[in-house]
Parts: structure tokens; sequence; C-alpha cells
């Protein structure tokens, strides 16, 4: 059984890593750094994720799994009522991110986001932006047990969670708990799912 805990000031670099490390070769990151090798990818999505991670710190709820003291996965989420970001906290993840890249077109990533907060659902949610867990750890239950401590948190509070995913691999994991398909869209030349979860007993989708 896997403790998932809050991600904190001292752990959000090395879980910003691991989400990297998960993103690699997600079909996002490969077309937002097309022409990237892994090395340099993996360098400019470590940079992505610290920027996420340092503002859902302040504006939402990290959570992390550790074994032996290491992080071993991790996801970004914000509770309700927090996404979306203020524009300021927008710029620093902007601008953060920017600083510790390499020169690559902005534009896609730009677009991309711009697209799927056309579907953001606009009720009361948690949103599930990122989950991730390192490569060696990936298929032990890491990112179920993540996903259990969220859902379960959202039940308790008879909230909805959120999520999108552009990897057709991440839908059934989902879907077995308790996320349904509300919306399929092509963004950036990649097809995107848009996925719910209703509260425990009923509420509205979105």
């Amino acid at each position: 059984m896997w403790d998932v805990l809050p991600v904190t000031q001292k752990s959000f670099g090395e879980a910003a890593r691991v989400l990297a490390w998960a993103f690699l070769d997600e079909p996002v990151s490969l077309a937002i750094y097309k022409g990237f090798g892994p090395e340099k990818r993996l360098r400019n999505l470590t940079a992505d994720f610290a920027s996420e991670m340092e503002v859902c710190l302040r504006c939402g709820n990290p959570l992390q799994v550790c074994e032996d003291g290491k992080v071993v996965a991790a996801a970004v989420i914000y509770q309700p009522g927090a996404y979306p970001l203020s524009w300021i906290e927008q710029t620093r993840i902007l601008i953060k991110s920017i600083l510790g890249h390499d020169f690559y077109d902005i534009r896609p990533s730009l677009k991309w986001l711009a697209e799927i907060d056309k579907i953001h659902p606009q009720e009361a949610h948690y949103y599930l932006e990122y989950l991730g867990a390192a490569p060696e750890y990936q298929g032990r239950g890491l990112g179920s047990a993540i996903l259990h401590s969220l859902t379960a948190k959202a039940d308790e509070e008879n909230k909805g969670c959120y999520l999108e995913t552009a990897s057709p691999r991440n839908v059934p994991l989902y879907q077995r708990h308790g996320f349904t398909v509300i919306a399929e869209k092509s963004i950036i030349g990649l097809k995107a799912w848009f996925m719910w979860r209703p509260a425990r007993g009923g509420g509205a989708q979105a």
C-alpha cells in the first residue's frame, strides 16, 4: 500500500523532475518540444513542472508518493475555486518556464493551453492537471493510489473531479476511477480526451 502525502517546499523540485521523466515521451511533450532529443526535452520539462509545482504549492494541493525517502510519483492538483489561476500566477509560470528553457517555438504550447481552457468546467471541482510516476515505478499502482486519495477527498466534500489527457493509454485508468469522457478534441494535431467524475451520489456533469 502506497502512502500519498502532500508535496512540500523541500520536495517540490524532486516531484517536478519525476513528472518530467513521466511526461518525457507523452504526446503533448513531443509536440511542444518537437526536434528536441530526450536529454534536452527532460531539461525543459523539468523547468516547466518546477514552475507549475511551485505555484500549486501556494494555490493547490499537490500530492506525492515516496519510497525510502525518494519521490517516485507526483500530481499537480487544484482544489475547487483555485483554477483558473490568477493572471499573476499564470505569468509567473510562463516567465519561470521560459527562463529555464532552451529556445523553442512557444506557439504550440500556448495554443494547447488556450484550447483546453475552452472546455474546462465552470462548476466547482478538483482539477487534476498532471499525474505521473517515475518510469521504473510505472504500472505498480502509484497513479491509482493518488487517484484514490483525490477522489476520496472530493467525495467527502461532494465535489466533482476533472482532467484532460492526450495519452489514450491513460483513459482506461481514469475510467476505472469513475471518470467518463465528456469531450474529445483535436489540438495541435493531437487527440485530447476531457474527463469528468461526478461527486459521490451524483452531481451535474460539465
